[in-house]
């Protein structure tokens, strides 16, 4: 990809979430998110056939750059990853209750179960687990960032991990 068409894309995105901050996304017109970005509309096309594709790209790019940081940080436990992936949200707490009051309920944890199962076969490939126990074990982790989100992270995160080891981890 081109640096302009990254641009561009970066433009639309941050225009998305700022728009998303003052009203629902259900009422967020393509031209208002081209004229809060200042891109043209065939700008836009170029990039997105539609305004979802937005989200939806910057949910893959979130959890590239997750995978990435799991890299980067040699984070081979899978606490030591689920510590980070849990951090990465409280760090940025507005994010996940933009994208939950979006309605991205569902995308979200679809991408999260993606890039579980992705998570279980490159690092911990001695463990197998049919896909719908690491749908169930998604779901618990899901469920347990969501329920942490709407309580504006209030409980440590050494408290979820605990309970996550008990429960929910594979």
């Amino acid at each position: 990809m081109n640096m302009k068409s990254l641009h561009t894309q970066q433009q639309i995105e941050h225009a998305l979430f700022k728009l998303l901050q003052k009203k629902p996304y259900t009422e967020i017109s393509i031209a208002e998110i081209t004229r809060k970005a200042k891109v043209s509309r065939t700008s836009f096309y170029r990039n997105y056939d539609q305004k979802d594709e937005v989200i939806a790209q910057f949910l893959f790019n979130q959890y590239h750059n997750f995978i990435a940081d799991i890299d980067q940080h040699n984070l081979r436990t899978f606490k030591q990853q689920l510590t980070a992936y849990l951090e990465f949200f409280k760090d940025n707490p507005q994010l996940m209750k933009l994208l939950l009051d979006a309605g991205f309920e569902g995308e979200l944890l679809n991408f999260q179960t993606k890039y579980l199962k992705k998570l279980m076969s490159v690092y911990h490939s001695d463990v197998h687990l049919p896909d719908y126990a690491i749908a169930y074990q998604s779901g618990g982790i899901y469920m347990l960032l969501v329920w942490w989100v709407k309580q504006n992270y209030q409980t440590s995160l050494t408290d979820l991990i605990t309970y996550a080891e008990k429960h929910i981890m594979l």
